[in-house]
């Protein structure tokens, strides 16, 4: 009588061992051209990170503005731009504010950035009063 031929082996051939890529320390040890024989490129061992990376990087950074501001350059008079640029920080934000109030720019938008000008006003009186109640009190 005859045996039976042995069955194909139904799994997949597994890959050789590797020898562990860190030590007892928890130290990297040096990989060889054996390791990265053994290894597969990103793309195809998990390619929904590559998307989830792609998605990530998409979403950093500021928002897009609905109306971005425009970079020009034009020539105003020294004592000028050294008057605005001694009022402090923000006095890009200021001047639009003026040209606003002058007449230029969109009517919604001069409106808008006025009520927005008149409420940062009074944000800075309330924040000087309340640091000037501050001051009063530890001189007390």
């Amino acid at each position: 009588m005859k045996r039976p031929a042995m069955r194909p082996e139904m799994r997949p051939p597994m890959r050789p061992e590797m020898r562990p890529l860190t030590d007892e320390e928890g130290e990297v040890r040096e990989l060889t051209a054996d390791d990265f024989k053994g290894m597969r490129p990103l793309r195809e061992a998990d390619p929904g990170f590559i998307a989830a990376m792609a998605d990530f990087r998409r979403k950093l950074g500021r928002p897009k503005a609905e109306a971005p501001k425009v970079h020009i350059g034009f020539r105003l008079a020294a004592d000028v731009v050294e008057s605005v640029r001694a009022s402090g920080p923000g006095y890009n934000a200021r001047v639009e504010q003026a040209l606003r109030k002058a007449g230029f720019g969109a009517k919604e938008q001069r409106q808008a950035s006025l009520k927005k000008a008149a409420a940062a006003k009074k944000r800075r009186a309330e924040k000087l009063a309340a640091a000037t109640r501050t001051t009063s009190k530890r001189r007390a």
